[in-house]
């Protein structure tokens, strides 16, 4: 199983943050810093973003794939 880019950090009170393991930081959705989460706000987050990031790597292979079969 490939890493995940997005993944949660527990802060010192009840909250959450989503972080961009890549930058290390962090994730930033629409400007807006994804801070101070419930746990179940995270984790939603968390897999919708991971989910995204994995079709964005996925789709240009996909479609150079289906580009091969129309030929």
């Amino acid at each position: 199983m490939q890493n995940q880019r997005y993944a949660l950090q527990k802060n010192l009170n009840i909250y959450w943050t989503v972080i961009d393991t890549v930058s290390d930081r962090k994730a930033l959705v629409n400007g807006f810093v994804m801070d101070m989460l419930t746990a179940d706000e995270a984790e939603e987050l968390v897999n919708t973003l991971n989910r995204a990031e994995s079709h964005a790597i996925l789709a240009p292979a996909q479609r150079e794939h289906h580009d091969r079969r129309r030929q």
